[in-house]
């Protein structure tokens, strides 16, 4: 702007729109880098915490399953006892 020329009220408007506009974009741009921040960090978080509760539920299904081999197991000994003891003793066991 020259120093002759007046300061009008469309120059100032125009003026204020610019340097508004360019404000808002900055600030638009801070606040999405933030949240973008935000965003990672809570991803993170939540994928640790998604780990840690199926390494618990891998845990707890592979203790399952120890439990129901030893329970077969612990069955097919005691059918053999029963046999052995109705064989050599003539006792017969029976669940009532």
């Amino acid at each position: 702007m020259k120093k002759e020329q007046t300061i009008t009220k469309d120059y100032l408007e125009k003026t204020l729109d610019k340097r508004l506009s360019q404000q808002a974009q900055v600030i638009i741009a801070a606040v999405d880098s933030v949240l973008q921040k935000r965003l990672e960090k809570v991803k993170t978080e939540l994928k640790n915490d998604i780990n840690n509760v199926q390494t618990l539920i891998d845990g707890y299904v592979k203790a399952q399953e120890d439990f129901k081999q030893e329970f077969v197991i612990l069955k097919e000994e005691v059918k053999q006892i029963k046999q052995v003891l109705k064989k050599k003793l003539g006792v017969e066991i029976q669940a009532f």
